[in-house]
C-alpha cells in the first residue's frame, strides 16, 4: 500500500513542497494541514490540477489545523495515520527582514540568525509535544531552523527524526563544481560534509572573514580527491542564486529527496540537519528504518558534533545548555537591544512563545519606522 504523507504549513516553502510531492507517484495520499482553510483548499486545488496537467493524479486532502490546539493535532494525526509528517509551519518567515531598506536590514542582520529562534521553535515544539502525547510512531521532518530548533528539542526529549534543507542545499553545488573540475560524470562524485546552518551564506560566496568550521571530504569513484580538487575553494566559491523566496525551490527539492528516501527499503546516502536532535548537519543514511548519522572516514561522530557546536556562535548563539536553554552571544544581544529594543540574553524553551510574540511585535515596529508595513 502506498504511504500517506502529512504536510503541515502552507507558506511559500510548504506550497512549493506540495507542488513537488504532487508529482511523486509513489505517494498514496497527501494530507495538507494549515490554519487558513480558504487558502489551503485553493492551494491544494492548484497543486492537484497542475499535477494532472503533467500526467499525474495525486490524492490530496486538506485539513484545517492550528498547531496551538494540542488535542486537534493529536486527533488529526490519529485519524489520518500518516507514515511521515513534514512540518514547514513557523510564526514568521525568515525572509521578512529582507523587505527592509539596506541599512536597517544590515543593522539587524549583524545580530545573526539565531536571535530569531523563538519564532521558529514555538510551533515545532507544540507539534512535537502533541505527537509525543499521541504516541505517534511515524517519522517527523522539520523545516524551521532545524540545526538549532531540533537541538533544543533534543534536550527536552522531543527531537524530530531530522530536519531538512540547509546543509543538504550546499552538497549539490559542491558535487557539480567538483565534477566539472575533475571532468568526471556527476554520479561518480561523492561528498561528505559536516556543517552548521551558519555556513550557508559563506557557501555561495557571501561574506569574507572567518567562516564557521566544517569538515569536507570529496571522492571520485571512491577515491579521496579532497585536496587534489581544491575542496575548500569549491565550497566557498561564488555561485550566485536568485535572491529571496526562490531559494525555497532548492529547499523543497532537497526535502522531497529526503522524504522519498524515508520509504526506501535500501539505505540511501544523503545529508540532513539535526538527525535526532544533534546540532548542525551531517551525512546521513536514510531508509524506511529511519535516519541515522552515517560513518565519516577520517572523522568520528563526537568530532562532527563538536564542529557544529563551535559553529553556533556564528549564528549568534554562545551555547545550548542541558535543559535546552539557549545563551546568546553578548554582541548579538546588544544589537537586538539597540535596534529593536528586544532584550533576550537567554531563551528558556518554556518562554519561547511569549518571546516570539514580543520579537515579532518589536520587529513590525522597527520595519514601520523604516517605511515597511508588514
Amino acid at each position: 500500500m502506498k504511504p500517506t504523507v502529512m504536510l503541515i504549513g502552507l507558506g511559500d516553502l510548504g506550497s512549493v513542497t506540495l507542488e513537488l510531492l504532487a508529482r511523486e507517484d509513489w505517494i498514496g495520499r497527501i494530507v495538507v494541514a494549515s490554519r487558513n482553510a480558504e487558502r489551503g483548499v485553493a492551494r491544494c486545488n492548484l497543486a492537484r490540477i497542475s499535477a494532472i496537467a503533467q500526467g499525474h493524479a495525486p490524492d490530496i486532502a486538506f485539513q484545517r489545523l492550528d498547531l496551538s490546539n494540542h488535542l486537534a493535532v493529536a486527533e488529526t494525526v490519529h485519524r489520518e495515520a500518516p507514515e511521515l509528517i513534514f512540518n514547514a509551519a513557523t510564526l514568521q518567515s525568515w525572509w521578512l527582514p529582507h523587505l527592509l531598506p539596506p541599512e536597517p536590514r544590515a543593522a539587524i542582520q549583524r545580530a545573526h540568525y539565531g536571535v530569531w529562534l523563538p519564532i521558529h521553535l514555538t510551533l515545532t515544539m507544540k507539534l512535537m509535544q502533541a505527537l509525543q502525547d499521541a504516541a505517534y510512531q511515524g517519522l517527523v521532518l522539520t523545516a524551521p531552523y532545524p540545526d538549532v530548533v531540533n537541538c533544543v528539542l533534543g534536550h527536552l526529549g522531543l527531537a524530530p527524526t531530522c530536519g531538512v534543507g540547509n546543509l543538504a542545499q550546499i552538497v549539490p553545488k559542491i558535487r557539480w563544481l567538483a565534477s566539472e573540475r575533475l571532468h568526471a560524470p556527476l554520479d561518480t562524485v561523492g561528498v561528505s560534509l559536516v556543517a552548521h546552518h551558519a555556513l550557508h551564506e559563506w557557501a555561495w560566496g557571501g561574506p569574507t572573514g572567518e567562516a564557521p568550521p566544517y569538515f569536507l571530504r570529496i571522492e571520485c569513484d571512491g577515491q579521496d580527491v579532497t585536496e587534489a580538487v581544491g575542496a575548500e575553494e569549491i565550497l566557498l566559491a561564488s555561485y550566485p542564486l536568485t535572491p529571496g523566496l526562490s531559494i525555497h525551490f532548492l529547499t523543497a527539492a532537497c526535502s522531497v529527496q529526503l522524504i522519498r528516501a524515508c520509504f526506501s527499503t535500501e539505505p540511501v546516502a544523503l545529508h540532513a540537519p539535526a538527525p535526532h536532535g544533534l546540532p548542525g548537519g551531517y551525512p546521513v543514511t536514510v531508509s524506511s528504518k529511519g535516519v541515522q548519522p552515517a560513518p565519516i572516514q577520517g572523522l568520528s561522530l563526537a568530532e562532527a558534533i563538536h564542529i557544529n557546536e563551535r559553529s553556533h556562535r556564528f549564528d549568534g548563539i554562545e551555547r545550548i545548555e542541558e535543559d535546552g536553554t539557549v545563551v546568546y552571544c553578548p554582541a548579538s544581544v546588544e544589537i537586538m537591544r539597540t535596534t529593536l529594543g528586544y532584550d533576550c540574553p537567554r531563551l528558556c524553551p518554556s518562554d519561547a512563545e511569549e518571546r516570539a510574540m514580543e520579537l515579532m511585535s518589536r520587529f513590525r515596529e522597527y520595519a514601520a519606522r523604516h517605511g515597511v508595513r508588514l
